[in-house]
């Protein structure tokens, strides 16, 4: 199995532990505050669709999937960007740079690289 599918999956996993997530909010890196679960809600629905599609469809053959993988890796940088932008601005949000603002760039930086490298190999 490719560390790309491997990685696929992993995240898959994570993205669709979101809920858990927000709900532990380590560091205070997970969750807005005040709470917001309108939003936070959005935001379960919407990963836990992308985990179950990387995990049961991407990860299959990665190479069917390279629009879904990108989308995958530019709506996470995307988010993280902006997150990291709201957390500066918001001093009692700091905590978000050791939890999903690393995570989501974490996790675009390694699809891209697995994703250019298993690309190399055709």
């Amino acid at each position: 199995m490719s560390a790309l599918r491997i990685s696929l999956i992993i995240f898959g996993i994570v993205f669709c532990s979101v809920y858990g997530l927000f709900q532990l909010d380590l560091f205070g890196g997970w969750a807005w505050s005040p709470s917001q679960p309108e939003y936070q809600l959005m935001i379960v629905g919407i990963y836990f669709v992308m985990g179950l599609m990387m995990i049961f469809q991407a990860s299959k053959d990665p190479l069917a999937h390279v629009l879904f993988i990108r989308f995958v890796i530019y709506s996470s940088l995307v988010h993280g960007l902006i997150m990291f932008g709201q957390a500066i601005i918001d001093p009692s949000e700091r905590g978000h740079f050791l939890g999903d603002i690393p995570a989501l760039i974490i996790a675009a930086v390694l699809l891209e690289f697995l994703l250019r490298r298993e690309l190399g190999k055709r």
